[in-house]
């Protein structure tokens, strides 16, 4: 308890740095292009799981993100 509590303001580096560190192995092990593929995969399956639990389209999903990126 004691840990979390002085690690907490750090938490989003911690998450950040141990994303580009698994980042950074994958495209020195095995290239750019599948790294590419596997997180689109990845992002394409988290999109799914999502859709499944807050029970919508996926329609509703795609306006969603089109919206985001219209800001």
């Amino acid at each position: 308890m004691k840990n979390r509590m002085i690690m907490a303001p750090y938490r989003n580096q911690i998450i950040f740095t141990g994303l580009f560190v698994l980042t950074a192995i994958l495209f020195m092990t095995i290239g750019f292009w599948k790294t590419v593929l596997l997180v689109a995969l990845t992002a394409i399956g988290y999109l799914i799981g999502k859709m499944q639990d807050e029970k919508r389209s996926i329609s509703s999903i795609i306006a969603s993100i089109r919206a985001f990126f219209e800001r």
